[in-house]
């Protein structure tokens, strides 16, 4: 019995010692993942700019107000910027859509050989 105890007493005790190289074994996976978490959140803050967070409904409106404001006061036009918009035709494209399609190029050569009964293949 006293034999049982020791040897217990023994793998417990080699599960507590080993030092830092014991520790890095159980819990280096923790540590790794912990860092990886405070590294993500240390970029999302810097990426947001970190000014306290705080963005005040006040200073939306305000900076909405000013985009507004300079896009109602642009003076530029396609032109200027050296686009040309063709003129859609509506009235030919209206005229196509009121004409029936004409089903001569779309009859395939080979269905009178196929069909040679049918009116008008």
């Amino acid at each position: 019995m006293a034999e049982k105890a020791a040897k217990k007493k023994k793998s417990l005790a080699s599960k507590s010692d080993g030092g830092a190289q014991q520790f890095l074994v159980w819990h280096g996976e923790k540590i790794v993942v912990a860092i990886v978490i405070v590294v993500a959140l240390w970029f999302a803050v810097q990426g947001l700019g970190f000014q306290g967070l705080s963005w005040q409904p006040s200073s939306l409106e305000e900076d909405a107000t000013t985009a507004d404001n300079a896009i109602k006061n642009s003076t530029r036009t396609a032109e200027d910027e050296g686009v040309t918009l063709p003129e859609p035709g509506y009235k030919d494209f209206a005229e196509q859509i009121r004409n029936p399609i004409l089903p001569a190029p779309y009859r395939n050569p080979a269905k009178s050989v196929w069909l040679p009964n049918v009116p008008g293949a």
